[in-house]
């Protein structure tokens, strides 16, 4: 049985690293509605655990240097958040298919395939863009597979 925690917690680093490599490398401020969804606070001004447990992601990522920022915007998001070199490296990196299915290829064919060899009719840059780690977490998210998210974002925190 899977820890939704956990799955969500992939989920929320996921798209943090996602949304920042975008703006990299501008400073831009990062909302937990962005990574979370939009969240109501009850009647006590508390937001929901799967929202909050977004805002904690955004600051476990900057613990371990992932992430920088300036200051906290309550526990809505972060101000003048930015990727580290150390993330922007890892992101950037060329790698083998971290994690490949094809069960999404036939739910959502708009979900581009890793080319894997110049056979395939792609050209060396084209193979190499597709495997860069960023891409490869882009693909994860967009297929909404929560096995692929989980395996691209402990590739990237584990080397």
């Amino acid at each position: 049985m899977a820890d939704i925690n956990i799955e969500n917690f992939y989920q929320h680093i996921a798209k943090i690293l996602s949304i920042l490599y975008a703006a990299f490398p501008s400073k831009s401020p990062l909302y937990v509605d962005d990574i979370a969804g939009v969240d109501n606070p009850d009647e006590y001004g508390l937001h929901s655990p799967h929202y909050t447990a977004g805002f904690f992601a955004m600051l476990w990522l900057a613990d371990e240097q992932y992430i920088r920022y300036v200051d906290t915007i309550r526990q809505d998001g972060v101000d003048q958040a930015v990727l580290t070199h150390k993330a922007f490296l890892k992101l950037t990196r060329v790698s083998e298919p971290i994690y490949q299915t094809t069960t999404y290829q036939i739910e959502k064919p708009d979900v581009p395939r890793i080319p894997q060899t110049e056979g395939d009719g792609s050209s060396p840059s084209v193979i190499e863009n597709h495997r860069l780690v960023i891409n490869q977490l882009r693909r994860a998210l967009l297929s909404g597979d929560s096995i692929a998210i989980a395996k691209v974002v402990r590739h990237i925190l584990d080397s």
